[in-house]
């Protein structure tokens, strides 16, 4: 486990050079997708949480975390793609999270021929 300046455990977060995109997973039963996306944002832009724009501010936060929760049964794959300063976020219900540079992204915020998830 991770722990992380927003006070969050993440299960792993690497960088994967290839596609210049970091990639976290966090345990759904105990964690909500924002908080893992502001936990992965600090830990990449090395700053306080706090001083972070609110997440609300570029996404619907309680959207987020119901499309992201795990959804027993039913094997649907979800995952959402927003921006948030300068990286494409995409969170899926698996329990990760992917940031890339905006940089690296095409017009969409989804990497070229990258699947973060």
């Amino acid at each position: 486990m991770i722990d992380t300046q927003a006070g969050v455990e993440l299960a792993s977060m690497a960088f994967h050079p290839e596609s210049e995109t970091y990639r976290a997973e966090y345990d759904q039963t105990s964690v909500s997708a924002s908080m893992a996306v502001v936990a992965v944002l600090s830990e990449v832009m090395d700053v306080d949480p706090v001083e972070l724009e609110p997440l609300h501010a570029s996404v619907n936060t309680s959207a987020l975390d119901n499309l992201a929760r795990v959804r027993d049964g039913t094997g649907e794959e979800v995952s959402i793609t927003f921006r948030v300063a300068t990286y494409a976020i995409t969170v899926s219900n698996d329990g990760t999270v992917a940031l890339t540079s905006r940089e690296q992204t095409g017009t969409d915020g989804v990497t070229e021929g990258v699947s973060p998830v």
